[in-house]
């Protein structure tokens, strides 16, 4: 067989080091992207999402402390992310340029997988877009390794330590976003005298919450107001718990738990405290206060 010339080679050379777009990873990227931005966008207009509507998993976990980071939506973050790999890939990914994307992509897995865990097992429940988004990550992390350069794992005898080498350093950037994130959610956090204030003005508007013990969204809902949630004006819709008014909750014509009443004027779902402020006329939140 004969040996392919020195200018082949050198040709062959040349198209490796300019590869062209990867159309899998790209699409994917952009998938996530349009994801991102639905949720961004939910986010800062309090519209209820498609197929998840008010008291809703994604309603819960949208209005929740964690729908924010930086006092901006957390979505947004993901967007960026999706948006780096996405540039990346239509870039063409070289050996430097796929380690790039590879570890971007492991830490936006890594943090989506600890956003959804918190869903679960904090805020009790679950949110369709969200998983779809995590859904998403994993799979650019498998693509990516899919259409990783042939130089990054050699075959022979060092592939093996070319993928622990590969791993590790996935492990470390999964475990880093996750750390980041989880340092900047214990640090957003609200004034218990504004939440107690807050919830004497409520109370002093002749606002209502009507809710149920069991409802996950209601529960978040006191969370907000942390030890001042005893004094917010709350009706129990459920007949079987102590002190329930199910009456009231019939002829306040309440479908959806929590369901607020400010002002005369109906608002189905979680509420930021920020919201019940402006809806009640509330003058007691600054402007940088984060929303919770």
């Amino acid at each position: 067989m004969a040996r392919p010339s020195r200018s082949s080679a050198a040709s062959v050379a040349a198209i490796e080091a300019r590869p062209g777009p990867c159309w899998p990873v790209a699409a994917l990227a952009l998938a996530g992207l349009v994801v991102a931005a639905y949720l961004t966008w939910l986010k800062l207009t309090g519209n209820p999402a498609v197929f998840c509507g008010p008291g809703s998993g994604c309603d819960i976990v949208q209005a929740s402390q964690y729908g924010t980071l930086l006092r901006v939506p957390t979505a947004l973050w993901g967007g960026l992310f999706y948006v780096a790999v996405a540039g990346l890939a239509l870039a063409g990914l070289s050996a430097r340029r796929w380690l790039l994307a590879f570890l971007l992509a492991a830490a936006g897995a890594g943090f989506s997988l600890y956003l959804t865990a918190i869903s679960i097992f904090v805020l009790g429940t679950t949110c369709l877009y969200c998983l779809l988004s995590a859904a998403i990550s994993l799979a650019l992390v498998g693509v990516l390794v899919w259409a990783r350069p042939v130089r990054l794992v050699p075959a022979g005898r060092r592939a093996g330590a070319a993928w622990s080498r590969l791993g590790l350093q996935a492990a470390g950037a999964a475990a880093g976003a996750v750390l980041v994130g989880a340092f900047i959610f214990a640090g957003q956090g609200g004034s218990t005298a504004e939440q107690v204030a807050l919830a004497r003005h409520l109370s002093e508007t002749r606002s209502v919450m009507y809710g149920a013990f069991w409802c996950p969204a209601c529960t978040e809902q006191k969370r907000r107001f942390g030890t001042a949630a005893s004094s917010i004006p709350y009706v129990e819709c459920d007949g079987t718990a102590a002190g329930g008014r199910p009456d009231l909750c019939r002829q306040a014509n309440v479908k959806v738990y929590p369901t607020w009443v400010i002002r005369g004027q109906r608002h189905e779902g979680v509420m930021t405290l920020d919201q019940l402020a402006t809806l009640s006329d509330f003058p007691g939140l600054q402007a940088g206060t984060p929303a919770r």
